[in-house]
């Protein structure tokens, strides 16, 4: 099939569609190194209102489907079919209060979360209602830390484990296809806070504890009435599994999940809009691990940085901003702390290439 890939950063699944034999015509804000190595055409988006390019794109390249990245979900498209959950869908998932209401209605353990802070006992969690990769996201210790405005929401501060599930659904179903570990706030990779800095897949959890996790992230897609990728994001802590999030999309695991496990998730996503869900997993071939590595100061790319093992590699010249991600790296090994310990190693050799530090 002929492909048009849009979104903000959509180089993730550009590849995943390419590796599943589509013909790829991809449109993000970065066009970055390694894009056209899975595209036919690549086509720069303007930062400021993507999406008042589709249609046009829509018309020039008469894709026989559109798949709407990071940035670009709820955007409506018309001239070609679109595979994604519906833009209503996605918006009212992307909803953290009303999730947490949700997901207490169905008797899914949930966090507490309110539209203001009143009544919640310090310290407590302060994030954007909408919003993605921990952007935001800050603990609140006293009065003196609030400096609240709209569009937050407060959170009771729990502990756990971060993980997610990467699921498939088909608006009725669902199917688990891997257990992953969520990396926050990596200061060696130059991650400050919340901010998500990757995954290593899968994770290292008693086997019980995994399949709770994958059985509730299938019931909440299926109670969800989601198509398609989505990911379901957990707190593993004492008491178990508790949602966080549910992403409506293609999730920045999808690397690790395609290096772990023998599944092309974007043919899964596909067939799920014909109402099929792919086999339960298997035993992970290996332990794969990708992190972002953000820049700690103004950053400028003088060398080429594409090798086997970096991805979303900005061109040569590029300007990169404080806080802003520069690329990612992957690793494949057999177990997790060889991944992690490769995924530090490449990091600072790209340190000492560009001549920075993460931490």
């Amino acid at each position: 099939m002929k492909i048009l890939v849009a979104g903000i950063n959509i180089r993730h699944i550009a590849a995943s569609a390419s590796r599943a034999g589509h013909e790829v015509i991809a449109a993000d804000c970065y066009c970055d190194r390694d894009l056209s190595l899975w595209a036919k055409e690549t086509i720069r988006l303007p930062r400021q209102r993507p999406e008042k390019c589709l249609v046009r794109l829509v018309q020039e390249h008469r894709p026989d489907a559109v798949v709407l990245g990071p940035g670009l979900e709820q955007a409506r498209i018309k001239g070609a079919p679109v595979l994604n959950n519906p833009p209503e869908k996605t918006s009212q998932v992307s909803d953290k209060l009303w999730l947490a209401s949700w997901l207490e209605r169905e008797g899914y353990p949930f966090i507490r979360t309110q539209a203001s802070p009143e009544g919640l006992p310090y310290p407590f969690l302060v994030k954007p209602r909408w919003g993605a990769g921990g952007v935001g996201c800050r603990v609140v210790r006293s009065t003196d830390d609030l400096k609240w405005q709209d569009g937050l929401i407060a959170q009771e501060l729990i502990s756990g484990q971060p993980a997610s599930v990467s699921v498939i659904g088909n608006g009725s179903g669902a199917r688990a296809i891997a257990v992953n570990e969520q990396l926050i706030g990596l200061s060696w990779a130059g991650a400050r806070g919340y901010r998500y800095s990757g995954n290593i897949t899968p994770l290292v959890a008693p086997q019980r504890q995994m399949e709770d996790m994958a059985a509730m992230a299938e019931s909440i897609i299926a109670g969800l009435e989601l198509v398609g990728s989505n990911g379901v994001d957990f707190l593993l802590g004492e008491m178990g599994p508790v949602p966080v999030e549910v992403n409506s999309r293609f999730q920045g695991s999808l690397d690790s999940v395609e290096m772990a496990y023998a599944v092309n998730v974007f043919q899964a996503h596909l067939q799920s809009f014909s109402g099929l869900l792919p086999d339960p997993p298997g035993p992970s071939l290996c332990t794969a691990g990708r992190i972002i590595l953000y820049a700690p100061s103004p950053l400028g790319i003088d060398a080429d940085l594409l090798c086997r093992w970096t991805a979303d590699v900005p061109v040569m010249g590029s300007r990169i901003e404080p806080d802003d991600p520069v690329l990612s790296i992957t690793s494949q090994g057999a177990g997790r702390e060889a991944v992690l310990s490769c995924l530090k190693g490449r990091a600072a050799k790209l340190g000492r290439l560009l001549k920075t530090e993460w931490g």
